[in-house]
């Protein structure tokens, strides 16, 4: 298995080993993503894991953050069991303490801070859609229409400052957004976007409803 370091940009702290409870919808959701090729499988690398992640605001034993998000190096995002889920209880000043018996998603500085800048959402759905569908000249001027906003700047994955770019670019929490060049090596055919919700089906909703509007009848 691939180092945790060739994923993770923070301090990941492990408060136990405890696997979250009532995570079925979110796994769920996960496996509704893959099979729309949105949670995709690294291909083309040693590396192991697969594309995006989805997250759901849950405070922890009386805090006011936390969330759980599916951790990271899983190799398919489809028929996820529990202990592919993680707790963060925190994440500030490079570190993330969690619980589970994995390592959380390299991209939770991005979620926490997400989830701190838009207090009335309570998920986040972070896919990789085909470059062939974002960027074509019939749906690139449909972007307004549709509620798409790309961000100004690129962004790559694993830090605070990914999270403070993506939370600039939404406009209305309503927004689609698109992280400017945010695609992995072995996979520039896609492109990261990030998607929030006052419930978790209305994240991932939205989200396929974009990705319809955007695939060709």
């Amino acid at each position: 298995m691939s180092a945790a370091a060739d994923f993770i940009q923070f301090n990941p702290v492990q408060r136990s080993a405890s696997v979250p409870e009532n995570t079925t919808a979110l796994r769920e959701a996960c496996a509704t993503l893959a099979a729309r090729d949105l949670h995709t499988s690294y291909t083309g690398t040693h590396l192991i894991g697969s594309n995006g992640n989805v997250s759901v605001r849950r405070p922890h034993n009386g805090l006011s953050s936390g969330f759980v998000i599916t951790a990271t190096q899983l190799p398919s995002k489809e028929n996820l069991a529990p202990e592919d889920c993680v707790h963060l209880e925190t994440c500030a000043h490079g570190e993330a303490r969690f619980h589970g018996s994995k390592l959380p998603s390299s991209e939770s500085i991005m979620h926490w801070h997400l989830f701190e800048t838009f207090p009335a959402i309570q998920a986040i759905v972070h896919v990789h859609e085909s470059n062939a569908l974002l960027y074509s000249e019939y749906n690139r001027s449909r972007w307004a229409e549709l509620g798409i906003v790309e961000s100004a700047q690129d962004i790559g994955g694993g830090t605070l400052e990914v999270g403070q770019a993506t939370a600039q670019t939404f406009t209305t929490e309503s927004d689609y957004v698109i992280l400017k060049n945010h695609r992995p090596d072995w996979d520039l055919g896609r492109t990261g976007t990030v998607i929030l919700g006052q419930t978790l089906d209305e994240a991932l909703a939205r989200t396929l409803k974009i990705h319809e509007a955007l695939t060709p009848r």
